[in-house]
């Protein structure tokens, strides 16, 4: 009977034992996966921030550059003389000048910028002359793609780079409903000392690349707007800022969506392009649309889980979000079990060893109660 009753105690202890072991090993490794978690979350919101600041400060730079050329007095100037040039080829301007700098230009697309004159003598190539190499100088200084002088009328003057916006109208022309067309139209009507910036649109001109606008409006002394002065962005600084994933991990990136949900920017994960060609369409994107701020695991745009942080950003007045995300998997796979095992180990011999005395003490009162009775 004794050994019966010690066989019952072992049972009784061993599987008090093993209950504890597994709900210290179970609590000790949600516990050891949720720290992983929060720390990988503040780390992200980190990097969030950082890019966030980067790409204000870049926008604020870029709107910098645009309101101070607007005023330029070499910018007042040359849109003045190259509206009078203009006037010069009568109703036929925009043929006539077209044909000299894009049709006849002996360098191929790309390339343009390096004919300086139309080898005429007219006031449009002296004019074109002067202000040309100032014009490619400013460009290459600042890190811009093209630049563009607009009368109020909606023709374009003057561009760098001789694409086939130039000599055209942004009013009833082929582009009026381009982003360049959006910039112009808002900026000429604008009073204010304001930059007005476009969002990220194929531009048919650039080879239907991906091309992002600002532009300001040119006020005469009197104040009154004599036409818009503009430039074409390349998507390489934005790309560099959001690509930099220096203490990111292997499949840590930041990106940025637009209004439509398509990417403003390069995946880390695609060689192919990925600017206004991948659709993003998860739960961050969404809420960050609606104009929240936030942070969760969720399934990213590949349907992997990935810890995501993500807020709206207003670049120049377009509603984008940005994203901060890493997988999960990468995060957890700093998850070591003998932590866990360990707790698990302590837990079944105090567990035992606790038992085991309850056991004892309750034999004791048994066999005292026993003895009294008797």
């Amino acid at each position: 009977m004794s050994d019966i009753n010690r066989k019952k105690r072992a049972g009784i202890v061993l599987t008090v034992s093993l209950v504890l072991a597994a709900m210290a090993g179970v609590l000790f490794h949600k516990h050891q996966k949720d720290a992983l978690i929060s720390e990988a979350f503040s780390r992200l919101a980190l990097y969030h921030d950082l890019r966030k600041t980067t790409l204000q400060d870049y926008m604020r730079s870029k709107a910098s550059d645009v309101l101070a050329m607007s005023r330029n007095e070499r910018v007042l100037n040359g849109l003045q003389q190259f509206e009078n040039a203009w006037l010069e080829f009568g109703p036929y301007a925009s043929d006539a000048l077209r044909k000299r700098y894009i049709f006849d230009n002996p360098y191929e697309f790309g390339e343009r910028r390096n004919l300086r004159s139309a080898g005429d003598d007219s006031d449009f190539t002296k004019v074109h002359l002067d202000i040309h190499d100032w014009a490619r100088r400013f460009l290459e200084h600042f890190g811009y793609y093209d630049m563009f002088l607009i009368d109020t009328k909606g023709n374009i003057l003057y561009t760098v780079e001789k694409e086939d916006d130039f000599a055209t109208n942004l009013t009833t022309g082929p582009y009026a409903d381009s982003p360049l067309g959006f910039v112009f139209q808002r900026a000429v009507k604008s009073r204010s000392k304001s930059v007005v910036f476009s969002d990220y649109e194929h531009y048919a001109p650039s080879n239907n690349e991906p091309a992002l606008f600002a532009g300001s409006p040119i006020k005469s002394a009197d104040g009154s707007v004599i036409g818009v002065f503009a430039v074409q962005l390349p998507a390489k600084p934005i790309n560099d800022i959001l690509r930099y994933t220096e203490g990111m991990g292997k499949t840590g990136e930041t990106y940025i969506v637009g209004n439509d949900k398509k990417m403003r920017s390069q995946s880390r994960f695609s060689s192919a392009s990925t600017l206004l060609d991948m659709t993003v369409d998860t739960p961050s994107v969404n809420q960050g649309l609606s104009g929240f701020s936030g942070s969760h695991v969720i399934p990213d745009y590949r349907g992997v889980s990935v810890l995501s942080v993500f807020s709206p950003i207003d670049f120049g007045g377009e509603p984008w979000v940005l994203l901060a995300e890493i997988d999960e998997a990468e995060i957890l796979a700093n998850l070591q079990i003998w932590p866990a095992l360990i707790a698990a180990l302590v837990a079944a011999i105090l567990g035992a060893f606790v038992c085991r005395l309850v056991l004892m003490f309750l034999q004791h009162a048994r066999s005292k109660s026993s003895m009294q009775s008797n």
